[in-house]
């Protein structure tokens, strides 16, 4: 969309806004390999542009934070600014809807120092809709506005030696930072949000391709996928291969790869897993079974363990032919 090169009223920022386009238009043509005869020069422009720009993301923000409170875009029936802002200037839905919530959440008056800091061209977009989300994600049974404001101006001091992935790593620590007392308490909070989080978009999907294979994908919490990752290692380790299917095994000595890795998962689902059953307070009440009786094997050992029978008054000798069970469905091992 063509910016105007004469103000579309007499409001300061139209003026300002034409007064750039006109600008721009100068040095549209203008070229600029002569810079590179100085590199501070060519540098030092490069950091102004940067800090001009955030300084006109700012501006941008504001309108865009008024436009919203006047409903620009209701009279045609656009069912939101941002939706109207995306079809009027082509940008996508995500990105004006983004941007309207950092300028809404900039225009509450919380966020002054954040706003002022990228108005002045002293932090990037990106930094500021992290410090943003970071201050408003503090959990407000433990977190006062007091606390809020410590926190925001520990992000902003970090702006001048981080970039906004770091400050985001940052940000997970804001309460160590600002309310350390809270900190346990929070992290405990935050912890939980994420896993039920996890649990809510746990998803498995699984479709049969008709020749005999049949493909998947799935998304679970971390914790469980590093203990899935960890058996199936286990299983297709080659200490384990060796010991199953001797030293010739195929792909024993190599680190597992997916082939590897499907193979085990295929074991895994073989595995005999018993499942057990726990009271209210965790004590087993029930740890089933895969066999109904314990094996001839087992009964040899407790023979040559026990030297006979262990009943008091007992004198017999071990019958290691003969199941001993010591009530329906379960065996004495």
């Amino acid at each position: 969309m063509e910016a105007p090169s004469q103000p579309r009223s007499g409001h300061p920022v139209a003026a300002a806004v034409a007064c750039v386009h006109e600008a721009l238009d100068a040095v549209a043509v203008a070229p600029v390999w002569s810079l590179s005869e100085a590199e501070a020069e060519a540098g030092a422009a490069l950091l102004d542009l940067s800090a001009e720009i955030d300084r006109w993301q700012e501006l941008r923000l504001r309108v865009a934070a008024h436009a919203h409170s006047v409903e620009v875009g209701d009279a045609v029936g656009a069912t939101s600014t941002a939706n109207w802002w995306a079809h009027q200037s082509r940008l996508t839905r995500p990105e004006t809807h983004r941007l309207m919530r950092l300028a809404r959440a900039l225009d509450t008056g919380h966020h002054d120092g954040v706003r002022e800091a990228l108005g002045a061209g002293r932090v990037h977009l990106d930094q500021a809709q992290v410090i943003v989300d970071a201050v408003d994600d503090l959990p407000s049974d433990l977190v006062d506005d007091q606390i809020r404001a410590k926190a925001e101006e520990f992000l902003l001091e970090q702006t001048d030696e981080h970039d906004a992935i770091t400050l985001r790593r940052l940000a997970k620590r804001l309460v160590e930072v600002a309310a350390p007392e809270q900190a346990d308490a929070a992290e405990a909070a935050r912890l939980e949000r994420e896993e039920a989080a996890a649990r809510a978009a746990a998803r498995l999907t699984m479709s049969d391709d008709g020749h005999g294979r049949t493909h998947g994908r799935f998304t679970i919490p971390t914790h469980h996928a590093a203990m899935l990752r960890a058996a199936l290692l286990a299983i297709a380790a080659p200490k384990h291969q060796h010991a199953v299917n001797g030293t010739g095994a195929v792909g024993a000595e190599r680190r597992p790869g997916p082939e590897r890795m499907g193979q085990a998962f295929c074991e895994y689902c073989q595995a005999g897993i018993v499942p057990a059953v726990l009271d209210g307070q965790g004590r087993p009440l029930d740890v089933g079974r895969k066999r109904r009786f314990h094996t001839k094997t087992h009964r040899v050992a407790l023979a040559l363990r026990d030297g006979g029978c262990t009943a008091e008054g007992a004198t017999g000798r071990p019958a290691c032919a003969t199941p001993i069970t010591t009530s329906p469905g379960r065996a004495a091992v």
